[in-house]
This record gives structure tokens, C-alpha cells and sequence, in this order.
């Protein structure tokens, strides 16, 4: 009897460790398949940012748009001002050329693969799909502003260099959405002084190129917050 006993002991043991078995490799499975699903959803942001990328760089060519420089890099896409053609010395308020050509510029953005996806069924389609499985479509305009390491005369408005830095965001960002009418949210603003510096600023040449406004566009999928007691 007892030794029935062990054996249908060691088939249910077997049996369960059977059931446990599958159960890993079915976890296994759908997190392999679920990562899977994710590479794909990068892979196809990265080439919507690098579509509107060129589709922005083609328009600052043909529209002439000589005080901004695009490129493509690991932030997404930089666009870069100039502020020795676009602020006055000492100011932060765009020049009438600038402001021209960020007009110019919040017109392209619009109609780049980030921002006009509405119009395009299949971007739709991957967007809704994305977002009924819980991961909502998230672009950043990022205006960040840079200036030399010239000291700001303490008694001026303008008090630093970190001031006057987040300033001339500010007014790009506020002129960005003006022209664009894209939605606020998608706009942001940061102040970095002298402290990342494109070039030495021991002469003239290398401080004007860190004396600039820098557009940061990227875009992603991000997890939809819960709701409480969900």
C-alpha cells in the first residue's frame, strides 16, 4: 500500500512540475513576444523622426532659412539658432529675421510625420492600436537656450547668464506655438548658461557658436497612466 502510495505521490509531483513548466515558458513566451511588439513600435519612431527630420532639413534648404541648422542624433531632431543672427547683443527678444524664419519653421513642423499623423491612415492605425494596448503617442518640442561664458552685468535685467539663457527659449518656444498652433503641452523649456558649451570660449568664433537656441523635437510611446482603484 505504502508503496502506491509513493508512486501516485511522485505522478502528481511529476505532473505539477510538468503544469509549473509551462507556465514559465508561457510567461517566457508572451514577455519575448510583448519585447518583441515594443522593438517594433521603437523602430517605427525612430523612422517617423527621421522622416520629419528630412522632410525639415529639405524645407530649411529650399526656404533659405540661413540662422537655423537641423541634424539628426541620438536626442531626436536638433534644430539649431543661431543667436548672433537671431537675438541682438545683450537681448533676448528674436530679431525681425528670426522671427521670420521660425514662422517659416513652426509651418514645416506641422506638416511633418510627428505632427500631422492624423492625416495619414496608416499612422492612425498604429497610434490607435498602441494606445488601446495602453502606450499613448508623446512628442516634445524642447527649446533650450545656451549662451558664452561673458559675465551679464549684475545691475542689468537680465541678472545671468542662466536668465538670459532660458529667456531666449522662452520667446522661441512662445513663438513656435504662436505660429504653429500646436498644442502647449508639447512644448517645454530649458535654461542651460554657459554650462554646455558647443566650443572653447577663448575666442570670439567659439563663443558664438555656444550663443544659441537649440529646438529639441522627439517623439515616443509612453505607458498610459492608470486610473485610482484600477
Amino acid at each position: 500500500m505504502s508503496l502506491i502510495m509513493a508512486r501516485a505521490k511522485s505522478a502528481w509531483l511529476l505532473a505539477f512540475a510538468d503544469v509549473v513548466t509551462l507556465l514559465i515558458t508561457f510567461f517566457i513566451m508572451t514577455i519575448a513576444l510583448h519585447k518583441g511588439e515594443i522593438s517594433k513600435l521603437q523602430r517605427w519612431v525612430e523612422q517617423q523622426i527621421t522622416e520629419s527630420y528630412l522632410q525639415i532639413e529639405s524645407n530649411i534648404q529650399q526656404q533659405q532659412l540661413d540662422s537655423i541648422e537641423a541634424k539628426r542624433s541620438v536626442r531626436g531632431i536638433v534644430l539649431t539658432l543661431r543667436s548672433d543672427e537671431a537675438f541682438e547683443s545683450a537681448s533676448y527678444i528674436p530679431t525681425q529675421k528670426a522671427q521670420q524664419q521660425l514662422k517659416s519653421l513652426a509651418e514645416v513642423l506641422t506638416q511633418t510625420p510627428l505632427f500631422a499623423w492624423h492625416d495619414n491612415s496608416d499612422m492612425r492605425h498604429i497610434i490607435d492600436s498602441a494606445k488601446a494596448d495602453g502606450m499613448h503617442w508623446w512628442v516634445d518640442i524642447n527649446a533650450e537656450g545656451h549662451t558664452d561664458n561673458d559675465r551679464v552685468d549684475p545691475l542689468s535685467p537680465l541678472r545671468n547668464n542662466f536668465f538670459l539663457s532660458t529667456l531666449r527659449a522662452q520667446n522661441v518656444m512662445q513663438l513656435l506655438h504662436q505660429y504653429s498652433a500646436l498644442p502647449v503641452t508639447v512644448f517645454s523649456v530649458s535654461g542651460y548658461g554657459p554650462w554646455q558649451p558647443l566650443a572653447s570660449n577663448a575666442n570670439a568664433i567659439g563663443k558664438a557658436k555656444n550663443r544659441r537656441v537649440e529646438i529639441v523635437i522627439n517623439a515616443s510611446f509612453q505607458q498610459l497612466a492608470k486610473a485610482d482603484g484600477s
